[in-house]
């Protein structure tokens, strides 16, 4: 079936799409610095509740430079921020590919966006309410006989990075289909670089995700293998 151009579609410049894209960023960038700056009053009020949430009995927080503790406001203001603007970052990019995209392009992006903020938010729900707990009590186990002292930034940057493994997981099969949809990849191309995903994710995982009991690596790791052949499936329904 053929289409006609894109109605805004036009030859472009490099200077021109990095222009475009460097406007998007701005925004995007000043939007996080707004979210930042009105959640780090309440921060350090937020992360001890966040604390007492995520190990379900009352264990002190240990810092152990001057810097960490403002550090690891920061880190959660960031992520809270995040959490909150993501379909406002992903309308900013739509934005930047609209012109260059055909109607029904546009019409497909239309239903499947919010549909991906909401996997987004359940694989979050889903680290936040089981994962994390689970993985996390292990590390209030006393160890031959020793009481854990954790710290407030190993353990949030832990728990944030699962947050957003989980999240970004299960973009995985929206991306494959709107992939799909725009003709960039086929299911035979998901097939084909199974092997390296898997490898890059392991390593991934093994180096960004590491905890105190070192079992998230090895739940994202699975986690994606999973969402990954998900993928594959809905890329070949799309084919069709």
């Amino acid at each position: 079936m053929e289409f006609a151009e894109p109605p805004e579609d036009r030859e472009m410049e490099l200077r021109e799409h990095l222009a475009e894209l460097k406007k998007r960023t701005v925004r995007i960038s000043i939007a996080l610095l707004i979210g930042m700056a009105s959640i780090f009053t309440r921060s350090g009020m937020l992360i001890k509740k966040f604390w007492m949430e995520v190990f379900h009995e009352k264990l002190n927080i240990y810092v152990y430079s001057p810097t960490e503790w403002i550090l690891a406001e920061l880190t959660f203001s960031f992520v809270i921020t995040f959490f909150v603007i993501y379909p406002y970052i992903v309308y900013e990019f739509y934005l930047f590919a609209k012109p260059g995209l055909y109607p029904h392009e546009r019409r497909f992006l239309k239903i499947f966006l919010p549909f991906s903020y909401l996997l987004f938010l359940i694989g979050c729900a889903l680290a936040y309410f089981v994962v994390i707990p689970k993985v996390y009590s292990l590390a209030t186990m006393p160890y031959l006989g020793a009481y854990p002292f954790l710290s407030a930034k190993k353990t949030l940057y832990g728990a944030f990075k699962i947050f957003m493994a989980f999240g970004l997981a299960l973009q995985i099969p929206v991306l494959a289909a709107i992939a799909v949809k725009l003709e960039l990849i086929t299911s035979k191309w998901l097939k084909d670089k199974r092997l390296i995903v898997y490898i890059a994710v392991f390593l991934l995982a093994t180096n960004i995700t590491m905890d105190i009991t070192g079992l998230s690596q090895i739940v994202v790791l699975a986690l994606v293998v999973l969402m990954y052949e998900l993928s594959i499936v809905v890329a070949k329904l799309m084919e069709r």
